[in-house]
C-alpha cells in the first residue's frame, strides 16, 4: 500500500487539475482503440482524436467493454504490432 498511494494520489492530481490547451495538429499518424461496448468512451469522443493530426487516423474497435484491452488482449497486440510496423508519413 505505502508503494502505491502515492502512484495513486498523483494519478487523481492530474485527472483533477489536466487543462486541455488546444495546439496545432500533430504531424503524425494516430489510431485511437476502444471498446464496442464502452459505456465510459464513445465512439464519438474516440472520433474526436482525428482533428489532432494532420496525417492519417485510424480508429480500431474491438469487442469488449472498456477494458477490451483484457478481452481483446491478443487481436490489440497483433494490431499494434502490425500499426507500429506501418509507415508513419504519407
Amino acid at each position: 500500500m505505502q508503494l502505491l498511494t502515492p502512484i495513486l494520489r498523483a494519478d487523481f492530481a492530474i485527472l483533477e487539475t489536466y487543462v486541455y490547451t488546444q495546439e496545432a495538429p500533430l504531424e503524425c499518424p494516430i489510431t485511437a482503440f476502444g471498446g464496442l461496448e464502452d459505456q465510459e468512451v464513445s465512439l464519438q469522443e474516440l472520433e474526436g482524436w482525428r482533428s489532432l493530426s494532420k496525417n492519417s487516423f485510424q480508429l480500431q474497435i474491438f469487442s469488449g467493454d472498456h477494458f477490451f484491452i483484457h478481452s481483446a488482449q491478443e487481436l490489440l497486440l497483433q494490431t499494434l504490432a502490425e500499426s507500429l510496423k506501418a509507415p508513419t508519413c504519407k
